[in-house]
């Protein structure tokens, strides 16, 4: 890898070392690009929060995600070799089980219907026979592969002193006043980036999540279970359980309201007990079409943003982060669904900056 020499003058401003910013900063890095990160780390990132997951398939029908080809190959190739650059273990790769929710649903799935590849990343049971006193289904479940979840603390934590170590971390506030014309800025910044004047044009759609960190004793639990609610095991009787969406009260605060959710899609979901470790929230940087924003302002070229990863961050993350450095050191085109001009008729509707 080219290193960058911490005295010279950076090409690139980022901002942000959340999720996004982290991986693009590296990435940007491993392009021996010349980098800087300046981040608030008093200031709440929803990275933090994020429980980390990622699977291939969505929906009631658990159909193959956006991409999924393309997307989750770079991941699984991606985060291991992060681990070792980074001197740290954050990747766990799991199986996740999915409890059929009724009997429509294991009707679908013992159907024609399934696709024919379905197998490429999962397989399905229709007895009991699986978690039969751990989890309640009587119907059986499918388990997807290519899935699992990431440590985002412990990442971004490593990243942190990863960027320290190459003096390229800057924790402090950012205005744009600071810095010289011949650099390109990046903001990447969370749902934070909604009120970015530069970017507010963009349909952001925030949405706010707490999880739970809950120990269970007794069991041995090695998939994730999700139906509902997802239960992660962390090892030595520690499990974290999410997530709630809600579109209101946009903050860091976890609720009560929050919390008896949570308790309540556990006691459907699984029968042991539980005792509560810690609560926390976080706010996702979602969009209304659920598609990254990506790419440089309509005018100003030398201002960028990589945002709206939402619930997806760690699938999306590193796959986006290399298309956007190949587009800002290479010149290559973005993909059309993550690039911002598909929202230039906004960008035309409103005041400008």
């Amino acid at each position: 890898m080219n290193n960058v020499q911490p005295n010279s003058s950076p090409k690139y401003i980022i901002i942000g070392q959340g999720l996004a910013g982290s991986i693009l900063a590296y990435l940007l890095l491993q392009e021996g690009q010349n980098v800087q990160i300046i981040d608030t780390p008093e200031f709440p990132s929803s990275s933090k929060v994020a429980a980390g997951l990622y699977n291939p398939v969505t929906g009631r029908k658990l159909v193959r995600t956006w991409l999924v080809d393309e997307i989750f190959p770079f991941l699984e190739d991606f985060y291991p070799q992060l681990e070792k650059e980074l001197n740290a273990k954050f990747f766990h790769p799991q199986a996740i089980y999915r409890p059929f929710v009724n009997e429509d649903s294991q009707k679908y799935f013992k159907s024609d219907h399934v696709p024919d590849d379905f197998s490429d990343f999962g397989t399905l049971t229709f007895d009991n026979t699986k978690y039969q006193n751990i989890v309640n289904s009587q119907l059986g479940g499918v388990t997807t592969k290519h899935s699992g979840w990431v440590d985002l603390k412990t990442m971004l934590l490593a990243f942190r002193g990863y960027f320290l170590e190459k003096g390229i971390l800057r924790e402090e506030n950012f205005s744009l006043k600071n810095e010289s014309a011949d650099q390109k800025i990046i903001f990447c910044e969370g749902f934070e980036g909604r009120n970015n004047p530069h970017f507010s044009y963009l349909p952001f759609n925030p949405v706010k999540g707490e999880v739970l960190d809950i120990q269970i004793d007794n069991i041995d639990l090695q998939e994730i279970i999700n139906q509902g609610a997802f239960v992660i095991p962390l090892g030595e009787n520690n499990y974290r359980l999410g997530a709630t969406y809600s579109w209101h009260e946009l903050d860091f605060t976890p609720t009560e309201q929050g919390k008896n959710d949570l308790i309540e899609k556990y006691q459907k979901l699984m029968k042991p007990s539980m005792r509560i470790l810690s609560h926390r929230a976080g706010v996702r940087p979602a969009t209304k079409d659920r598609r990254p924003l990506i790419g440089m302002h309509p005018e100003n070229k030398n201002i960028g943003i990589f945002n709206g990863l939402g619930s997806k961050g760690v699938s999306l993350a590193p796959y986006f982060a290399k298309q956007f450095v190949d587009f800002l050191v290479y010149q290559k085109e973005l993909h059309p669904e993550v690039n911002i001009n598909r929202f230039a008729s906004l960008y035309l509707s409103v005041d400008k900056v």
